[in-house]
């Protein structure tokens, strides 16, 4: 059965199921049952796949948190070493004080 045969199935089975609500009552049952149902399938099928790929997400940003930190630290580096390199800068002569 192709998907579009069962996608009607499943439309013929669940309008089955609203012409067999008689009163409120039956009515307020079938809406516990469908959010009992799409909790079950949150918790089961959403979350687990959610995780996942929440997990993978933070693995990539991991690893490019540590490529900046070494770019930063590479670019401290290479300051540091040209800062050591120069000679200290001279001083600006100083003005004899005024008499």
């Amino acid at each position: 059965m192709d998907k579009f045969e069962e996608f009607g199935k499943r439309i013929d089975e669940e309008f089955a199921r609203i012409k067999s609500i008689k009163n409120f009552e039956d009515f307020g049952k079938r809406v516990d049952e469908e959010l009992e149902r799409v909790k079950s399938f949150v918790k089961e099928e959403v979350a687990p796949e959610t995780e996942k790929r929440t997990a993978q997400f933070l693995r990539e940003i991991s690893e490019k948190l540590a490529e900046v930190v070494a770019w930063i630290e590479a670019r401290n580096a290479a300051r540091n070493a040209q800062n050591d390199q120069r000679p200290p800068a001279a001083q600006p002569p100083q003005n004899p004080p005024s008499s």
